[in-house]
């Protein structure tokens, strides 16, 4: 465990395990690494690995805000260089970090040798929630992603998912889409087996990015797959990493 400067500010690292490549574990909107603590402690007793928290998230300095997707990717490409943990990287994202690890894919391609989304963020996702969401459920929803203030890290959720739709391209590396089988407990106002089914079609979708693609379901896992399934998770990891 250890900080490195970046610039201006701090970022907090736990590297771990020997060997190539490295797996980095890239959390979700509004978590800190300790997200990837026990699935990271498994994978170090056969490959490096690479967590770190965020800008203004757990013991990482705070940064300018708003922030996007690129500002993310640009922090990490400057925290892999700074910790000297060279390419190539196994890039794994959950939710929101599924995100930043397919834009620092798609701008590092020579760094990467593979990709793992778990239970990850479409850029498409709203787009395809307001079809089956309510007039009202839809402007509820555009206040909340049209605010950065409103989400932990200050994001700018609509800015990050154009970068994402600018960025697509097809990628030669092995890509393994791990997704929930559970749906999420909404209240009744929210058609919560609607979205999981829209949330399943997206997650389908990734499987274009690589024509050496897989899909997992996770069928007793909620969102927080690496949580409520992690033998899954590191048997997916082991998978790209062809071991």
């Amino acid at each position: 465990m250890s900080k490195i400067n970046i610039g201006n500010r701090q970022l907090f690292f736990t590297c771990m395990g020997s060997g190539s490549p490295t797996v980095v574990f890239e959390a979700g909107l509004g978590d800190a690494s300790e997200t990837w603590t026990h699935v990271q402690s498994v994978i170090a007793e056969f490959a490096v690995t690479f967590s770190y928290d965020r800008a203004g998230m757990g013991q990482s300095d705070a940064a300018p805000i708003p922030r996007t997707c690129q500002d993310m990717v640009d922090d990490l490409k400057l925290l892999l260089a700074g910790a000297r943990v060279s390419p190539p990287y196994i890039l794994v994202g959950h939710s929101f970090g599924g995100m930043i690890v397919r834009l620092f894919a798609s701008q590092h391609l020579d760094d990467v040798a593979g990709v793992m989304l778990v239970d990850a963020t479409h850029e498409d996702r709203i787009a395809g929630f307001e079809k089956i969401l309510s007039d009202e459920l839809v402007e509820r929803n555009r206040a909340y992603l049209n605010d950065p203030s409103h989400n932990s890290e200050h994001v700018d959720r609509v800015k990050s998912d154009e970068q994402l739709r600018n960025a697509r391209q097809q990628f030669d590396f092995p890509l393994v889409v791990l997704t929930r089988g559970l749906p999420d407990e909404l209240d009744d106002v929210w058609p919560s087996e609607d979205l999981q089914r829209v949330e399943q079609e997206l997650q389908r979708e990734f499987l274009r990015l690589s024509q050496n693609s897989s899909l997992v379901i996770a069928e007793k896992s909620g969102h927080f797959i690496q949580h409520d399934q992690p033998k899954l998770v590191i048997e997916a990891i082991r998978k790209v990493m062809g071991k």
